[in-house]
This record gives C-alpha cells, sequence and structure tokens, in this order.
C-alpha cells in the first residue's frame, strides 16, 4: 500500500501546493522531488490522502486526521468511513448531473450526438427549401443518423 510522504524540509519552507506531504511519487521514493532532502512515510495511505483532500484541502485537517489515525484508530475508521460516504454520495450526485445534461438521441438514445453546423442547415435549406429535412433540427446523432 502506498504512503502519503513527508518532507520536513519543504513543510518548513511551507510549500505552498503541497506543504511538505508528497502523494504522487513512488512507494520505494524517500528523497524529495522538490528539495532532494529525506522523505518518510506518513501513517496515512495514498488512497486516504485522496479522500481526505477531497473533505479539506487545509494541512491543519490533514495533520488532525494523521495524529487521530496515530492516537486513536477506532475513532479515525470511523471518520474515515463517513468521508467515504460523503465522497462517494458527491461523486454520484456529479455524475447524474453530467449525464443529465448530455443530450442523447431521442431515437436510439447514444450520447454520441452533435450540433448540426450552421453551415450545413444553411446549404440544406438553400438547397431543399420548405422541404428540407434540416427546418428546426438543432442536433444529429452520428450512430443512427437522426435529426431533431
Amino acid at each position: 500500500m502506498d504512503m502519503l510522504k513527508f518532507c520536513s524540509t519543504c513543510r518548513r519552507v511551507n510549500q505552498e501546493n503541497f506543504h511538505g506531504y508528497i502523494a504522487w511519487v513512488e512507494e520505494d521514493c524517500y528523497e524529495c522531488p522538490i528539495c532532494g532532502d529525506k522523505m518518510i512515510d506518513t501513517s496515512i495511505s495514498v488512497d486516504e490522502y485522496y479522500i481526505i483532500d477531497k473533505i479539506s484541502d487545509e494541512v491543519n485537517f490533514l495533520e488532525a486526521m494523521i495524529k487521530l489515525k496515530e492516537d486513536d484508530i477506532i475513532e479515525y475508521q470511523l471518520r474515515m468511513s463517513q468521508f467515504r460516504t460523503q465522497v462517494q454520495q458527491q461523486d454520484d450526485i456529479k455524475q447524474l448531473v453530467e449525464e443529465k445534461y448530455i443530450p442523447r438521441c431521442p431515437n436510439c438514445n447514444s450520447p454520441n450526438v452533435q450540433p448540426i453546423s450552421s453551415v450545413k442547415s444553411f446549404f440544406s435549406i438553400a438547397l431543399g427549401g420548405i422541404f428540407s429535412n434540416m427546418i428546426n433540427k438543432t442536433y444529429e446523432c452520428n450512430d443512427c443518423g437522426y435529426t431533431w
């Protein structure tokens, strides 16, 4: 399991982006890619870190969670369970919102649709006049060819 790494030198100089905590290095890497100083493993895994970071990006919150895991593992696990549920609900809502606003073909339900270009619409109406199949149509399905 990859553990969140900590560089005390970067923490001391208060690196703004990560405050000395590094999640994106290999598990066996113990040399800070920023300053070259020694890094140590924290008690928090990288997976746990990403959940905590979605709840709050405050470094003090992260440090409190590290301390909580070291001092009271049961309380830590309860909190992490709540955080996982909260993050999952946020992700589910985000996915629903994204899916809801993706236009779908009313004929075949494919999301592989595109707006009909104004040039294509113009030429269709110019050539076909009132008999054009592009009048009042804004989307075209790339799978079945249906326009609406």
